[in-house]
């Protein structure tokens, strides 16, 4: 007898297979952890969030893994931190020019992961999955 489960307890196990797969490629070149391109696409891919805690705010990261990378990311000169002038124990995290092949890199993996994730929907329903997709998360975040 087969054991059949819900898509959506299996889907999240799917998602990092392939996610890894795609970015698997840019990690090796630059000697990358996986925390460590999150945070550089984070900062890349959200303007205006560029702190650690937006980070493990709205990515439900570890506060130690993300300063672990933010540190290996200074060391390496992809990010720099800067204090913010009205709240001192606020650090900015921001990309330097070392950081933009890296991340171009990254979104070129992020963009193909949507890519095989989205091969064969339409528009439509592409659209559809987008408005489900935010509704499920908005649930699961009030719900907590």
């Amino acid at each position: 007898m087969a054991c059949v489960k819900h898509p959506l307890l299996t889907i999240r196990a799917a998602l990092k297979r392939r996610y890894a797969h795609e970015m698997a490629e840019v990690l090796d070149k630059w000697q990358l952890t996986g925390m460590e391109a999150d945070v550089l696409l984070f900062l890349a891919n959200n303007p205006g969030c560029d702190t650690a805690s937006d980070m493990v705010t709205l990515c439900q990261l570890t506060k130690s893994h993300v300063s672990k990378a933010v540190d290996h990311l200074t060391e390496m000169g992809y990010i720099t931190q800067q204090r913010d002038q009205q709240n001192r124990r606020k650090v900015h995290l921001l990309l330097t020019e070392e950081a933009k092949p890296v991340v171009k890199a990254g979104q070129a993996a992020q963009k193909r992961f949507v890519d095989v994730l989205t091969r064969g929907l339409s528009d439509a329903d592409k659209a559809a999955m987008k408005r489900t997709l935010e509704v499920m998360i908005e649930n699961a975040v009030k719900e907590e």
